[in-house]
């Protein structure tokens, strides 16, 4: 990442795809993965000048974590993890993932075969416990009250991909976007200014996208956290990592903001080891 990004720098949003000879894919899953290595990833870390990684259990695997878990066996404490784990783990399983190096439980509702939001809650004890988060992929739009959603998960609560807003409502003053303003403004939820190119049809640099982005750092850069969302599954057009840092770039120039979204938040969130 061109322009010097800070000492200890994350990308907070990546996934590993192994053989699916080892790792075999879901049936029910959204579409067909490419091969996404750990080293090609942490190569990848390393040519945007990013110290650390946040893998993310994808949907392609259900509720089969192990390609996730394996990757953060030999990434050397580089990365942590987000785990999709089935509905009947047990607190002790989670524990036994914490100590592998995840950090955090995903609902998503956007790609077939995710945790529903009632199982997530139920787990709130363990949860707080060992100290995670929940990160939340799923369509805002039917949710009358974001806050109350939000806080039934009693940790804290990460939005991936901005909210994941559909590509004709990206107005950050609509009656969805604005309540994830507020919140993110209040400190009551994290945002991830991530995969941009999933809530619009322009190609890059996204500019459709940049009203949104610039709204939530501008009201609260210490709940935002950024990420390259690689290696750009599911999508319709190729994506280029230094496009995406670009782009960062032009949404926050100030580096102290880009600090405070590279280093400071995912502290707070993922933790320092």
């Amino acid at each position: 990442m061109s322009g010097s990004p800070p000492e200890e720098a994350w990308d907070c949003h990546a996934h590993v795809l192994g053989d699916p000879d080892e790792y075999p894919l879901a049936p029910g899953r959204g579409y067909d993965p490419p091969v996404a290595s750990l080293s090609a990833y942490l190569e990848l870390l390393d040519d945007l000048g990013l110290a650390r990684g946040v893998l993310v259990q994808p949907s392609v695997y259900g509720f089969d974590n192990r390609c996730m878990l394996d990757a953060l066996d030999r990434a050397e404490g580089r990365l942590v993890g987000v785990a999709v784990p089935s509905p009947d783990t047990t607190p002790e399983e989670l524990e036994a993932m914490h100590r592998r190096g995840v950090r955090a439980v995903r609902c998503n509702r956007i790609n077939p075969g995710g945790l529903p939001p009632e199982i997530v809650v139920a787990w709130a004890p363990v949860l707080l416990d060992l100290g995670w988060h929940v990160e939340i992929h799923l369509d805002l739009e039917p949710i009358a009250d974001l806050g109350a959603f939000a806080r039934s998960f009693c940790v804290p609560v990460v939005f991936d991909h901005m909210g994941r807003p559909r590509p004709d409502r990206l107005d950050p003053n609509g009656p969805v976007l604005s309540q994830l303003v507020r919140l993110a403004r209040e400190h009551a939820c994290f945002v991830k200014l991530s995969a941009p190119y999933r809530l619009t049809a322009s190609p890059a640099p996204w500019s459709t996208v940049d009203p949104l982005a610039r709204t939530l750092l501008d009201a609260a850069p210490a709940s935002c956290v950024w990420a390259t969302d690689w290696p750009h599954v599911d999508t319709t057009r190729p994506v280029r990592p230094e496009e995406l840092a670009a782009t960062l770039r032009a949404w926050c120039p100030q580096p102290d903001v880009r600090r405070t979204v590279l280093v400071d938040t995912p502290r707070r969130l993922y933790g320092p080891g």
